[in-house]
């Protein structure tokens, strides 16, 4: 359990929708492209009063094409701050961005490539081909002109729009790692079920058919066992893994109606978490993890909406944190699925349902094959 309320544990709240601190790139600017560096002062958050996230969890922890793409944004260098949305779809975009309203909110539709992109004013919420994802910054209006940061341009949109479908080498060896274990039991269903018992079954029944598409496929633990994060990373350095897929259930007791699917990858240098959960969340900081921040998001948002569509749950997003050891210090493309609230009766009982964590099991591995 990652995105939990309550989950048995005390800690402080952490609004995702709190405004950013300034930006932190240290990339230069093109004469072709207009700079802004908004100041540090509030933005007015618009329409998603009452999405909430909670305290610690209980444990510390391409098919490619032969399309021509443009250059990536680290060539680019849009740079520190704020860059127009235009800047960005103009070498991006296969229109210009198309301004609506929606119950008092400010959205831009913005068509790619490889898929269409809305994003909200004043929010971190954005969609992808209809999938949630959250950014590093609210987009704001400077001038009256909708403005994105450079850092979310280069390490959220140009990812997304490029997204691949094949493994990330010829090797094809994943680690999976079913949350918790021995002592730790992780969250707690409505009748005190275990959530480290569901994430084990879910990594069995995934490793079968992974296996069968042509992966080698690892598990961190195949029985009610300790094992501590710092060998879970030390054994997909063993392996030598090409990814890492960590599987967890959440929960928010007493709390019963949050519910949906959230998957995490590691904060990019520079940008807020989406959840810092007591994390001193430094933006300076550069994790091993870091070095496969475009590859990540690429899985992260893959698995995501597999399993979102195929457990037809709330898509509670693809979200970035750093609070997560069992991510920070991978050296591979590293990825944490929550696949439902244990607390939630009507998510609980499908998660307590063989036939359910099957297909679970099967929204990953058409994810990854």
């Amino acid at each position: 359990m990652l995105g939990g309320l309550l989950a048995g544990c005390g800690g402080p709240a952490y609004n995702p929708l709190s405004p950013p601190p300034e930006a932190r790139s240290v990339l230069a600017a093109p004469p072709e492209a207009e700079v802004v560096v908004l100041p540090n002062e509030p933005v007015p958050v618009v329409g998603l009063d009452n999405i909430e996230v909670g305290p610690p969890p209980i444990f510390t922890h391409t098919a490619t094409t032969n399309l021509a793409l443009p250059p990536p944004l680290s060539t680019m260098s849009f740079g520190r701050g704020w860059i127009p949305l235009t800047a960005w779809s103009s070498r991006w975009s296969t229109a210009q961005p198309e301004r609506s309203a929606s119950g008092g909110a400010i959205l831009y539709r913005v068509p790619t490539r490889s898929g269409t992109c809305v994003l909200t004013i004043g929010s971190r919420l954005a969609q992808w081909n209809g999938t949630s994802i959250w950014l590093g910054f609210a987009p704001q209006l400077v001038g009256g002109q909708p403005h994105i940061h450079a850092l979310d341009a280069e390490k959220t949109l140009e990812p997304l729009n490029k997204e691949r479908a094949q493994a990330p080498t010829p090797i094809r060896i994943i680690v999976l790692d079913p949350g918790h274990g021995g002592t730790d039991g992780g969250t707690r269903g409505a009748r005190n079920q275990l959530e480290k018992e569901y994430t084990l079954d879910w990594a069995l029944r995934t490793e079968r058919r992974l296996t069968n598409a042509g992966w080698k496929v690892f598990l961190t633990r195949r029985t009610d066992v300790d094992v501590s994060l710092t060998e879970r990373v030390a054994f997909a350095d063993r392996v030598r893994a090409d990814l890492f897929l960590s599987l967890h259930f959440n929960s928010t007791f007493p709390q019963t109606q949050p519910s949906g699917i959230e998957t995490y990858c590691l904060t990019p240098k520079g940008m807020p978490s989406t959840l810092i959960r007591g994390y001193s969340d430094d933006e300076r900081v550069a994790y091993p993890n870091n070095a496969f921040d475009a590859a990540n998001l690429e899985w992260a948002f893959r698995i995501h909406r597999s399993v979102v569509k195929a457990a037809r749950a709330h898509d509670d997003g693809v979200k970035r944190a750093r609070f997560m050891g069992v991510l920070r210090y991978q050296n591979r493309p590293a990825v944490l699925v929550e696949g439902g609230f244990l607390s939630n009766a009507r998510e609980a009982a499908n998660i307590y349902s063989a036939a359910h964590r099957e297909t679970l099991a099967q929204a990953v591995a058409e994810a990854i094959k």
